[in-house]
């Protein structure tokens, strides 16, 4: 499996999970989902570290669902706690997100421009 294809399971598993855990325990299923995209935005480092986050949450979840014997939080904890894993062991050769922030062309510079910056005091060639 590609590294491209690894980050899109995890967020698909990650998905998953945190809308089991939404039914159950809103709170704990948006968490899961604000890790899950972080965790695919960010840097290796920080991506290793939001996902051993996450995996500690899914663990506490499971210890939860079994505290209380609740099947539907311990599917949606389990589901969680696996994708963490992976994305925690495998996650720093993953490829960095993609930045759109616009164009980044530049326009050429007019005689206008250049007349401007000698008034300014700046050297137009430099």
């Amino acid at each position: 499996m590609s590294p491209r294809h690894e980050v899109l399971a995890f967020l698909g598993l990650a998905a998953l999970g945190a809308v089991t855990l939404l039914v159950t325990e809103p709170a704990i299923g948006v968490a899961v989902l604000a890790g899950a995209g972080a965790a695919s935005l960010v840097g290796p480092r920080a991506r290793v570290m939001v996902a051993v986050t996450v995996l500690l949450l899914g663990i506490a979840v499971l210890w939860l669902a079994t505290a209380r014997s609740d099947l539907a939080l311990g599917a949606g904890g389990a589901l969680v706690t696996v994708a963490a894993g992976v994305a925690a062991v495998r996650a720093r050769r993953w490829p960095p997100a993609r930045r759109r922030d616009g164009p980044t062309e530049r326009r050429e510079r007019t005689d206008r421009d250049t007349w401007e910056a000698l008034d300014r005091g700046e050297d137009p060639t430099a």
